[in-house]
């Protein structure tokens, strides 16, 4: 069952995934993928590998890990091809970070609206390269495959994207860079393996953002714009990206974790029997109830050491005036916000009505309101949940 070793002492990697490296330089035409991926790589696959999952479900696996590992490889051969990138300066990043299902889609969409701000499109978070001029896309090879593939996916599950809004052209969450070294939680909460899981939390994050801030630099190398990022996952890296991103902007989107974590629950769940054709929903609440318990706890202690960097937001307070809620992040951080601005938003808010938010009914297996509340029982306090 074993092949290739790529990690010395870590051991062999599963016989599925030893050719994934080769396949992906292939498929890209660049043979660098760096270094600080493999262990986290081996560790995944074998985890993936004791879930002993039919060949079917492997197939699906080992396409995202060799998707991972092509985009290193866009990433790498674009600093080779464009070293000056990697002297630009990123300052004063917007950052949009929150407790899962808080709104941070909405409000990243909404604010991308505002043509003073450039985001990760999709497809670049997946290609990294220099953004073409948008008319140019559609004969990009890189936008096509990465449109075709997310396309798929939405028609397969089309419940599991339809708060995330996920499209192939427009900005989205800033995890596919961090994933791309391999030690992230994206890994932990799709495969559920708690082996992994348990490694890749003892891991910096500070490599994972130094990976991104490159990657945006690549991405932004004709584009001065300000970036406006979102990842409710940064909360669990706050202290990392501050070093990484020392004056960036913080919009800390808040929810009550009696309601967010059992619709991130839901999603998991549904995202995992996609992926491995089965999942168990005490398990998945379980994690993500400690995962984001410690996010939090994270979050606040990097906010005690830069507080005027940090907004907070209330979830209700968005959904009940949400272009008061922009008003209000622009008064904050002093952002001018244009007329031409805020009709784009108003534009875009017309085609995207909120439904809810994911809602707050439950279903069998999700971990139990007075646990939660016991869970996260200092942070509802401070909230006034």
């Amino acid at each position: 069952m074993m092949k290739e070793s790529i990690a010395g002492s870590l051991g062999d990697v599963p016989a599925w995934a030893a050719g994934l490296p080769d396949a992906a330089r292939a498929r890209i035409g660049y043979a660098d993928l760096g270094t600080g991926w493999e262990e986290g790589f081996v560790r995944l696959t074998q985890a993936i590998d004791r879930l002993d999952l039919p060949n079917d479900r492997i197939a699906v696996s080992a396409g995202r890990l060799q998707a991972m590992l092509e985009a290193r490889l866009h990433a790498r051969k674009g600093w080779n091809a464009h070293p000056e990138s990697l002297s630009r300066k990123i300052e004063k990043p917007i950052v949009i970070a929150g407790l899962v299902r808080s709104g941070t889609t909405a409000l990243h969409k909404l604010m991308s609206m505002d043509p003073q701000f450039q985001g990760p499109e999709n497809w670049l978070s997946m290609a990294p390269k220099p953004r073409p001029p948008r008319d140019q896309w559609s004969q990009d090879a890189d936008y096509r495959e990465t449109k075709a593939r997310v396309d798929a996916v939405i028609a397969r599950a089309p419940e599991l994207f339809k708060d995330h809004m996920m499209s192939a052209d427009e900005v989205d969450e800033s995890i596919y860079f961090l994933a791309q070294n391999f030690h992230y939680n994206y890994f932990s909460s799709i495969w559920g393996v708690p082996e992994y899981d348990a490694w890749q939390r003892q891991q910096s994050e500070r490599p994972n953002y130094e990976w991104m801030r490159d990657c945006l630099k690549l991405i932004g190398l004709h584009d001065d714009r300000t970036w406006l990022l979102k990842n409710p996952g940064d909360l669990y890296g706050m202290g990392a990206l501050l070093e990484v991103f020392p004056d960036a902007r913080v919009i800390q989107t808040h929810r009550d974790p009696v309601d967010a974590i059992p619709s991130i629950t839901r999603l998991l769940v549904s995202s995992q029997r996609g992926t491995l054709g089965y999942s168990d929903p005490a398990a998945v609440g379980a994690r993500e109830t400690n995962f984001w318990r410690d996010a939090l706890a994270e979050a606040e202690r990097a906010k005690q050491s830069a507080p005027d960097q940090f907004i907070d937001i209330e979830f209700r307070a968005f959904v009940a005036d949400r272009m008061g809620t922009v008003r209000r992040i622009y008064d904050h951080f002093g952002i001018t916000l244009s007329s031409e601005a805020e009709a784009a938003m108003q534009d875009w808010l017309d085609a995207h009505p909120h439904d809810g938010g994911g809602g707050s009914r439950r279903a069998d297996g999700e971990p139990p309101r007075e646990k939660l509340a016991e869970a996260f029982a200092d942070y509802r306090v401070g909230r006034g949940y």
